[in-house]
């Protein structure tokens, strides 16, 4: 018997606990004692006083939020506070434009840094500054990609954490 996301309606393996689309918990029906199940109990153990999925899971946006806001939330990897000023009450779009942040932090963090060591590497050697532009390429190569991957996860209504700076919050 196939299985589907309560919240979205993707096709979801049988024993999925979390859609991967949208990222909402999953009723799994009744443990082998009969209790009810921690992902569809409010307060239970598994989850938060007010029936927050747990620690660490992905929070779950409504199907009406996510296909309104999908632009927004994709241009947030562009500029952070677009989503913040034309959807505000839109948590899939402050998702998206926390992600956003933490990029353009991590771009300005890491180019003090590395206009830090540039400056102490040219001091020791002219030569050694070949190695602090290669490290400013691996810096914004890693940082276009994960743009990118925000990008993507964005347009196709999906709130799945960036590598690294993912499950940072900055904006609730």
């Amino acid at each position: 018997m196939a299985k589907f996301c309560q919240t979205c309606g993707k096709s979801l393996d049988d024993n999925a606990q979390f859609c991967d689309g949208c990222g909402a918990a999953q009723a799994t029906g009744q443990t082998p004692t009969g209790a009810p199940n921690a992902a569809n109990t409010a307060g239970s153990p598994g989850q938060g006083a007010a029936g927050a999925p747990p620690q660490g899971a992905a929070e779950v946006f409504s199907p009406e939020d996510i296909e309104k806001n999908k632009g927004m939330a994709a241009l947030a990897y562009i500029l952070f506070f677009l989503p913040l000023v034309a959807c505000p009450d839109s948590r899939f779009g402050r998702y998206h434009a926390n992600q956003g942040l933490l990029i353009l932090i991590g771009a300005v963090g890491g180019g003090i840094a590395l206009a830090i060591i540039s400056t102490i590497l040219g001091l020791i050697s002219y030569y050694l500054l070949f190695i602090s532009s290669l490290l400013y390429v691996v810096l914004y190569v890693g940082l276009t990609v994960l743009i990118v991957m925000g990008i993507i996860n964005a347009v196709n209504g999906k709130a799945k954490p960036l590598p690294l700076v993912g499950h940072i919050k900055i904006i609730k």
